[in-house]
């Protein structure tokens, strides 16, 4: 079975957590959570050469549920799509095994390792959901000899996540970096500079990158995510990709001057403009929401 619709980007919906009843006795085994990732949600099978997606960043959740019943992958898609609809979800994608692509589809998907997630590659259906933009659900059913398999991957908007960048003051030094990112786990970097509409740095030299540069040589095992804002002009789709440049081009300078920084310690994500610190309807507001911060990841 095969089925494809036009996937339509709109503005952000209000949370609403996806509440399922499972069948045939599915029950949580395993569950990953990000609180800001990028993923890509398919929207048709494989093509011969990749999967078409569309990319969405938001807080992702993995979960994993196993049930002791073997059913039909179908069956069990079937159920669970009836009930995405009535939470006011749209399809983008419904296949099966070969109609997917196989192991190419299959490998395409950030799918959970055993003992969490089985796939049987002849045996498994497919479907990815949306309900507005960066809100979205994918699951992949299949099963084993005795049992049923089921991982669900849920994207939330960003600005769902909860992490208030505007309830701090922002910071007037580099040395306050230290503290703040050790009590609340974020700070902005106020003195990186962007012009309007650029995703490159005005200057080459910040005394917070310098700052921050301290702070991870300090603390070997700390990992850190740089998250680019926009002001709110332009359209949401461009202010968001301009934040994930900003983020990147911050990055790359860290990385450039602080070799000592294994890359793989820093990441860039970017919200576009969910999440303001002060108000847009002035030059000076927009020029403050222009801005990149740090958050700290978990410790490895």
């Amino acid at each position: 079975m095969l089925r494809t619709l036009a996937l339509l980007l709109i503005l952000p919906v209000s949370a609403q957590a996806l509440d399922f009843g499972m069948p045939v006795g599915l029950k949580q085994i395993a569950q990953e959570e990000s609180a800001l990732a990028t993923i890509e949600l398919p929207v048709q099978v494989w093509d011969g050469t990749s999967v078409p997606s569309v990319q969405l960043t938001g807080a992702v959740t993995h979960t994993a549920f196993q049930s002791d019943v073997s059913t039909k992958p179908d069956i069990v898609a079937a159920t669970l799509l009836q009930q995405l609809t009535g939470q006011g979800y749209t399809l983008a994608l419904q296949c099966a095994d070969r109609d997917c692509g196989g192991y190419d589809f299959k490998f395409a998907l950030p799918i959970m390792p055993p003992p969490a997630m089985y796939v049987d590659l002849g045996s498994y259906t497919f479907l990815s959901a949306y309900k507005g933009k960066n809100r979205a659900v994918w699951l992949l059913a299949s099963r084993s000899l005795n049992r049923t398999h089921l991982q669900i991957t849920q994207i939330s908007p960003a600005s769902d996540v909860e992490v208030q960048f505007s309830a701090l003051p922002i910071p007037t030094s580099p040395d306050q970096m230290a503290p703040q990112l050790m009590e609340t786990g974020h700070f902005m970097l106020s003195d990186l500079s962007f012009g309007a509409g650029l995703e490159t740095l005005n200057g080459n030299a910040f005394p917070s990158l310098k700052a921050l540069a301290d702070f991870l040589s300090a603390r070997p095992d700390q990992s850190i995510v740089l998250v680019g804002h926009t002001d709110s002009s332009g359209l949401h789709d461009k202010n968001l990709e301009l934040s994930k440049q900003r983020a990147k081009a911050v990055r790359a300078m860290l990385l450039a001057q602080f070799p000592e920084i294994a890359p793989e310690r820093v990441a860039s994500e970017g919200l576009g403009y969910f999440s303001p610190v002060a108000s847009n309807a002035t030059p000076e507001g927009r020029e403050m929401n222009r801005r990149v911060e740090v958050i700290l990841a978990p410790a490895n």
